[in-house]
């Protein structure tokens, strides 16, 4: 059995979990989860290993966080949250990540998440005056 350690830093000196999002190590990222390292690590800006995931648009690496417990509901200090990438993606659908994508549209919609998202601007307004997130 590998051993990770989960205070562990990558190059950039975030939590390595990021450096491993970045990089598709889901073998690496699931060694550390059993670990007891945090999914919801904060990296660049706050966001989370999910919301980096989606930012770049690789949906196939956010949906396996998903699968494991990552928060939906996620938000960083640019005002980026999991339903408006997913909603403004454009990732062709006929690919590997586009159909990763299409899976991650049908869960935030299912759980009323994906009509009902604010542009990061609006969003970081709303942090501000204390109205996030909404009701």
């Amino acid at each position: 059995m590998s051993t990770v350690d989960i205070e562990e830093k990558g190059p950039d000196g975030l939590p390595i979990i990021h450096w491993w999002v970045e990089r598709e190590e889901l073998a690496k990222i699931q060694i550390l989860l059993d670990g007891g390292g945090d999914i919801e690590a904060p990296g660049f800006q706050g966001a989370t290993p999910l919301l980096k995931a989606a930012v770049a648009d690789n949906w196939p690496v956010a949906l396996w966080l998903i699968e494991r417990g990552a928060f939906l509901g996620a938000v960083d200090r640019a005002g980026m949250t999991l339903p408006y990438l997913a909603a403004t993606s454009r990732v062709p659908k006929e690919t590997e990540r586009g159909q990763a994508l299409e899976k991650v549209r049908l869960l935030l919609n299912e759980r009323g998440m994906l009509g009902q998202y604010y542009e990061p601007a609006e969003v970081k307004k709303r942090i501000k005056e204390g109205n996030w997130p909404p009701k």
